[in-house]
């Protein structure tokens, strides 16, 4: 016995482990089928009297909740376990077919069964009249022996079972489908993400190299702000997106660095909206424009420059964060703008709605990322 049960376990399980989508659409189908049922059957009888027409409600919607809880706890564990599961459709589809099938005489036998209850007013299909007009010879009366009634029943349910197990095979391919794509999209997120690091750990260890010259006390001190930046920074980089305060707190340990080396030659200018620190935005593409304004824009000046980062909301379902900086162009270090494609790349992947634009003048350098408003705006 306890053998049965651990073979069964899983497909009882199961059972009660379905996602919303497929809780919604399985109850609008109930719903469909029992009205179905009920029309059908109320044209079969045709019987204009309230109490005959309750009967035949109370038995669609007991004959609707057997097919349906039939093929959920059975059907539906079958084809996950077995079918999905192992993506095997020669063989075992047979063996579906023929269970199915087994099942279905069953439900229809309980079905024919208690439709002589006399709660049901005797509701029994044995004997189906066809009305046709007079001059065509009146009604005409098929009669079904009862071991004929369930085999024909018997097919009708089973081609049902199968529509059921080919709209769920169907559906749930669909859904593997959107896993699949979704995640090679993170994949891809996480692979332009990895390719910050490098880049990221360059310019920061440069940075200190060049304090150790300067200032022994200044250059231990970066040290430990790079530290702390690393033990965040190891965190943030495992997942695709951010929060606008997590960027910003992984780019502040950096311009606090920053800060160090430069001392008065560095200025920021920080105007943030605070509606929109749990804005999502792709990981570390704050501190790669940060990284980006300091390298190419404000250290090669000798006369510094000024670092300004706005997060604002332009429009309603739209937010804007822009990171702009000065620039002096005799001094500055050519581009090859490779973090800004990647951050291109990876906010198409994210959203074909998220916009990536700049713009170049001889004294400054303007750089706005819009993106979807994912929240509601704080009134």
């Amino acid at each position: 016995m306890n053998k049965i049960w651990q073979q069964l376990q899983p497909y009882w399980a199961i059972s009660f482990q379905c996602s919303r989508s497929y809780k919604i659409v399985y109850s609008i189908m109930f719903v469909l089928f029992f009205l179905s049922y009920v029309l059908i059957t109320v044209t079969m009888f045709k019987s204009t009297d309230p109490m005959h027409i309750f009967k035949i409600v109370l038995r669609s919607l007991a004959d609707s909740v057997l097919f349906f809880g039939s093929s959920h706890f059975f059907v539906r564990p079958y084809l996950k376990l077995n079918l999905l599961k192992h993506n095997q459709f020669g063989w075992p589809v047979i063996k579906f077919m023929f269970a199915s099938f087994l099942l279905s005489l069953v439900v229809v036998s309980i079905s024919l069964q208690w439709a002589k209850f006399d709660a049901l007013g005797k509701l029994d299909f044995n004997e189906i009249k066809v009305e046709s007009p007079k001059h065509e010879g009146g009604n005409l009366t098929v009669s079904m022996s009862r071991p004929m009634m369930v085999l024909v029943a018997g097919i009708n349910q089973s081609i049902m079972y199968w529509i059921f197990a080919l709209s769920y095979c169907f559906w749930q391919t669909l859904v593997s489908k959107r896993q699949v794509q979704k995640q090679m999209h993170e994949a891809q997120l996480q692979q332009l993400t990895n390719q910050l690091n490098p880049h990221f750990l360059f310019n920061a260890l440069n940075s200190i190299r060049a304090l150790i010259y300067e200032d022994k006390d200044k250059a231990a001190h970066a040290v430990t702000q790079l530290s702390e930046l690393f033990r965040i920074h190891l965190q943030a980089h495992l997942k695709p997106s951010s929060s606008l305060a997590d960027e910003w707190l992984i780019a502040k340990h950096y311009l606090d660095i920053e800060q160090i080396r430069l001392e008065q030659r560095l200025t920021i200018d920080l105007q943030f909206d605070d509606s929109l620190w749990q804005q999502q935005l792709p990981t570390l593409s704050l501190l790669m424009l940060v990284e980006n304004a300091i390298k190419h824009g404000i250290s090669p000046n000798p006369q510094g420059g000024t670092l300004q980062i706005i997060s604002c909301r332009p429009r309603q379902g739209r937010w804007q964060l822009q990171v702009n900086n000065s620039v002096g162009s005799s001094q500055a270090i050519h581009s090859t703008k490779t973090g800004l494609a990647n951050l291109r790349q990876r906010l198409a992947l994210s959203s074909p709605n998220h916009e990536l634009t700049w713009r170049k003048t001889d004294e400054r350098f303007e750089l706005c990322m819009e993106l979807d408003d994912d929240q509601n705006p704080t009134r």
